[in-house]
């Protein structure tokens, strides 16, 4: 509220940040130095130090993501989630999303990170999927953890979020080739993808790929022989996009 009323903001979404094309997301964090950086009620108050949070999010579908702070190329990085649960918990509960990552289970917990010593968890990406809600966590546990990495310094803070509603496909304007024209106009809508379906990024005679629930994709509906294709936001609407190949 910058009208002075005092009023606290709704629950729910607060904003929408989009990028120009070609950013290094990797790179985009916030910056706690600055004065700008503030949490206003009645008064604005600073922060006097960048804390280390770590989010876990399962959103209605059962994915589940991590959202690191501050997520700089040297800090907030993850290399393993564990969660200790109080109901029953099985190998067949779980599946890994990720490459060459391997869901770890045992009495009473389960653990998702990477055991080559050197990749970490991607940041606002679905790293796995479990058959059921995660309401049962045990968050007084010891096993309960997101281990940074490097391990120092540790995270201040460990948040879980269950429930989370996102919709990848709400700036959708364009479909990946070279059309110009927006996903609606062919009569298919963008969709939040599924692991159990493929896609196509160049020609027809490219290899299948496997969606992601973070992306989304549509048919093009003027030719129904056309493959699946991803849904992307074209900032500058209406040039369309275009992959590398021929159809």
């Amino acid at each position: 509220d910058l009208g002075g009323s005092g009023k606290p903001p709704p629950a729910g979404l607060v904003m929408t940040v989009t990028f120009t094309s070609g950013t290094d997301m990797d790179s985009v964090y916030i910056d706690f130095s600055s004065s700008t950086t503030v949490i206003c009620i009645l008064t604005c108050v600073p922060f006097t130090s960048t804390p280390r949070v770590a989010t876990v999010v399962q959103d209605k579908s059962n994915n589940l993501y991590l959202f690191a702070s501050p997520n700089t190329p040297t800090d907030g990085k993850a290399s393993t989630i564990e969660i200790a649960v109080t109901g029953a918990f099985n190998e067949s509960d779980i599946t890994s999303l990720l490459t060459g990552m391997t869901p770890q289970v045992g009495s009473g917990f389960f653990g998702v990170g990477f055991l080559d010593g050197t990749s970490k968890l991607p940041d606002g990406e679905a790293i796995a999927v479990v058959s059921r809600p995660l309401l049962d966590i045990d968050v007084d546990s010891v096993t309960t953890a997101v281990v940074a990495s490097p391990a120092a310094p540790a995270f201040d803070a460990l948040l879980f979020v269950i429930g989370a509603a996102f919709d990848p496909c709400v700036l959708c304007n364009a479909i990946l080739r070279k059309t110009g024209n927006r996903p609606r106009l062919y009569g298919n809508p963008c969709l939040p993808g599924d692991p159990t379906k493929t896609y196509k990024d160049g020609p027809k005679s490219s290899a299948d790929l496997v969606q992601e629930t973070t992306e989304c994709y549509t048919n093009i509906a003027d030719d129904p022989t056309n493959p699946v294709r991803r849904c992307v936001y074209d900032y500058m609407e209406g040039s369309g996009y275009d992959y590398e190949g021929k159809l």
